[in-house]
C-alpha cells in the first residue's frame, strides 16, 4: 500500500504542472478560435472530466493517462481546435525536453523541468490520439456524429456534464493501453523521445 501510494504522489507531482498548463492553453485557444467566451480563469479544469480520468490512470498505474479540457462548445470546429492545441503542445514539449537534455548536470538526478518537458510530450501526445475515439468532443466522434446523426454521438443528449464517464471508465480500464497506447502512444513516443537525444547532441 505504501509503494502504491508513493507512486501515485511522484505521478501526481509529475504531471500536475504540465496537465493544467495544457488543459488552460486548450481552452484559452478554443476560447479565441472558436470566438466564446471562458466563463473564468478556472474553468478548463473545473469539472470532473479533467481530475476523474487524471486520477482514474494513475491509481490504476495504466501508461495512457488522459485529462479533459472543459469545452465550450461541441461541434467539429471546436474538437479540431483542441486537436491542434495539443498537437502544437507536443511538439513544444518534445523542443523542451531535447533543451533539457543538452543541459543536463555533470551528476546527480535530473531537474524536475526535465520530467515537466517529457511529461509535457507524453501527456499531450496522448490528448491528441484520444482524438482518435469515437465519442463526442473529439474529433473522429464529432465527425461521425455530423454525417451520421448518431445520437449517441450527440453530447448534448448526454446532458453536456457526463461527456467524460466513457474516458473515465476507458482510463481506468486496460483497454487504452492496448489499443491506443500499444499501436500509436508508445511506438511514438519512442520515436520522438530518440530523436530529441539527437537533438541534444
Amino acid at each position: 500500500m505504501e509503494e502504491w501510494l508513493s507512486i501515485v504522489i511522484r505521478q501526481l507531482v509529475l504531471y500536475s504542472l504540465p496537465v493544467l498548463v495544457s488543459l488552460t492553453l486548450v481552452t484559452l485557444l478554443e476560447a479565441r478560435f472558436g470566438k466564446t467566451e471562458v466563463p473564468h480563469p478556472f474553468y478548463a479544469i473545473c469539472w470532473r472530466g479533467t481530475w476523474v480520468p487524471l486520477l482514474a490512470g494513475l491509481f490504476f498505474h495504466r501508461g495512457v493517462i488522459v485529462a479533459l479540457p472543459n469545452y465550450l462548445q461541441f461541434g467539429v470546429k471546436n474538437a479540431g481546435i483542441r486537436f491542434l492545441t495539443h498537437l502544437i503542445l507536443f511538439g513544444a514539449g518534445l523542443l523542451l525536453f531535447s533543451w533539457s537534455l543538452s543541459h543536463m548536470p555533470p551528476a546527480g538526478l535530473p531537474p524536475l523541468h526535465h520530467w515537466w518537458a517529457k511529461v509535457l510530450m507524453f501527456f499531450n501526445l496522448c490528448m491528441a490520439v484520444l482524438h482518435l475515439l469515437p465519442l463526442p468532443l473529439f474529433v473522429v466522434g464529432e465527425c461521425l456524429q455530423k454525417i451520421t446523426g448518431m445520437a449517441f454521438l450527440d453530447g448534448q443528449r448526454w446532458k453536456g456534464s457526463y461527456v467524460w464517464l466513457p474516458v473515465a471508465a476507458l482510463a481506468a480500464s486496460p483497454l487504452l493501453d492496448m489499443i491506443l497506447g500499444a499501436y500509436i502512444v508508445f511506438p511514438v513516443y519512442e520515436a520522438v523521445s530518440s530523436y530529441a537525444v539527437r537533438l541534444a547532441q
